[in-house]
């Protein structure tokens, strides 16, 4: 019997598999489908994706494949107008002034252009190379629980056999339409659609009608056509998402004939020969859906099963896997008898907030211009309102019983230590190789000390007894010609960075959040008392 079941093998799904594997939980994963989408969805991942890829080993082969995503130009830049052809580009200096993103300076990660239908094959690749019990092809089709564990029916959909499988827990990453949040009566907080569009991917060579001028959107406002066009690399596969009035039309009412037709018009290409094909389409609306609650019994949701939203922002994708970075150290303590079931009930509290924030911070860059911080009368309110990338996706904060200590506020201007949010990143040298600070996090629990040697001491002595790694970051540069191994802070700022005093010490959680500090309450005699009440051991 497995100690997870996951169900749905999209990006989230996939995360939660590689996470439970980097913390040794042994799982099965199914999935429906027998090969990914060939629908383009999401397609950045925020620096805090990446940070988490970092962690588990996979951040390479993601960039690797960020790489090949594009064919020409740059991944970036928006455009408006009446087509392609007839299109005005959006001045964005503005928005690279502000510093909405997370810079090289907090992160020793960065934002990634991977489209989902390259990222899925890499993240489901390396789960196998890593020994997963991956089925695709595969669906749940009934379910049980009780006190002691899910009893899950699998149906294989090319044979129509079935089999029953155990699981200790189940994560349902099974999409925005979730049977299993279905399943389970679990209701949502919800905002009504404003938008409803065609998603119609087609390949057609665009290079020299958009030349020098790429985009990552370019709103199509036409007398015959309105939309949004996407780019996917820039050359010959595209994205255009066709607006629709649901009061006077359906997607029954669109064949593909009609759609190649709108596409030519609002491509606004004057080459009669220009071949268009339609490879793919789909129907999607603006609704957002936020789940009530993340669990039942020994189910937890993940990803759009748990919080579903327009991808204005690009905050879908990101927040599930940060949704499974979660979950995943909190099932893996558990199933060790290193915390108890109680410590699964700091997921909710965590990671709900943050779906509710998405939801609403992707409603509110409904209109185009305010996805590019360009104020007009229309979009002024939701303007107002908005909040910054970095904010919402990496500068967040936690409050639960998983953190010592009550935190102001859920986000922060700068890590610095605080209490519930991700620890600061510094760049630090150990036998003449760098590492981020970061790099030093998981899978157990994590001291940083300040390298006073009395003090190190000390905390060393206080975490023996428990499943805690304790690194001591030396100030100055290490001595070439004896330089034993330590871990060293050239610059010294790590006391600053952390806000310490050099005597200081972080506890660090397996996903990198500061769960307490030595200035509210963490002290060697303390330690132990501390670590009981963030993991409810």
């Amino acid at each position: 019997m497995p100690s997870v079941l996951i169900v749905g093998g999209g990006p989230v799904g996939l995360t939660a598999a590689l996470c439970l594997e980097y913390h040794g939980v042994d799982y099965v994963l199914v999935e429906r489908n027998a090969e990914p989408a060939v629908l383009p969805r999401s397609r950045g991942m925020h620096t805090r994706s990446v940070e988490i890829f970092r962690q588990i080993g996979v951040e390479g082969a993601v960039q690797a494949a960020s790489a090949t995503a594009l064919k020409a130009g740059r991944f970036g830049g928006a455009r408006t107008g009446r087509s392609i052809a007839d299109s005005d580009a959006l001045d964005l200096a503005h928005v690279l002034a502000t510093g909405a993103m997370v810079g090289s300076d907090e992160s020793p990660s960065s934002f990634c252009f991977c489209p989902q239908v390259l990222l899925e094959p890499v993240l489901r690749e390396l789960a196998e190379q890593r020994g997963g019990d991956l089925r695709f092809g595969t669906e749940l089709t009934g379910f049980t629980q009780d006190d002691g564990r899910v009893t899950a029916t699998l149906t294989d959909r090319t044979s129509g056999r079935t089999r029953t499988l155990g699981a200790d827990y189940l994560i349902a990453a099974d999409g925005g339409g979730s049977p299993l949040r279905t399943a389970l009566g679990i209701t949502s907080t919800t905002r009504p659609a404003t938008h409803h569009y065609l998603n119609l991917y087609f390949r057609a060579d665009l290079t020299d009608l958009v030349g020098d001028g790429t985009f990552s959107q370019c709103e199509i406002d036409g007398p015959e056509v309105s939309g949004l066009f996407l780019a996917k690399n820039n050359t010959d596969e595209w994205s255009f998402h066709l607006a629709y009035d649901p009061a006077r039309e359906s997607p029954r009412d669109y064949p593909d004939g009609r759609c190649l037709a709108l596409l030519r018009t609002a491509i606004g290409a004057s080459d009669p020969g220009l071949r268009i094909e339609l490879l793919a389409r789909g129907a999607w609306d603006t609704a957002a859906a936020v789940a009530d609650t993340y669990r039942s019994g020994r189910i937890f949701l993940a990803g759009d099963a748990a919080h579903r939203h327009a991808p204005w922002g690009g905050f879908g994708a990101n927040t599930g896997i940060a949704d499974a970075h979660n979950l995943a150290w909190k099932l893996a303590a558990v199933l060790r008898g290193e915390a108890p079931q109680a410590l699964l009930d700091s997921y909710q509290p965590e990671r709900r907030p943050r779906g509710l924030l998405v939801a609403e911070q992707a409603w509110l860059r409904t209109d185009f211009r305010a996805r590019y911080a360009i104020r007009t009368p229309r979009n002024a309110e939701a303007l107002d309102r908005q909040r910054s990338t970095g904010e919402i996706m990496t500068r967040y904060r936690y409050e639960s019983a998983g953190i010592h200590g009550a935190p102001a506020g859920d986000a922060v201007d700068l890590l610095a230590g605080q209490t519930g949010t991700r620890a600061p990143h510094l760049w630090l040298e150990r036998g003449g190789r760098r590492l981020s600070t970061l790099d030093l996090f998981g899978p157990g629990f994590t001291l940083l000390t300040g390298g006073d040697a009395v003090a190190d001491a000390a905390w060393a002595d206080a975490a023996k007894a428990l499943p805690v790694t304790v690194h001591h970051i030396l100030g100055g540069p290490a001595d070439s010609a004896a330089d034993d191994g330590a871990l060293r802070d050239p610059a010294g700022t790590w006391p600053a960075r952390a806000g310490l005093q050099p005597r200081g010490a972080l506890l660090v959680r397996p996903d990198g959040f500061v769960a307490a500090r030595s200035d509210a309450g963490l002290t060697p005699d303390t330690l132990h008392d501390i670590w009981r009440s963030v993991t409810g051991h």
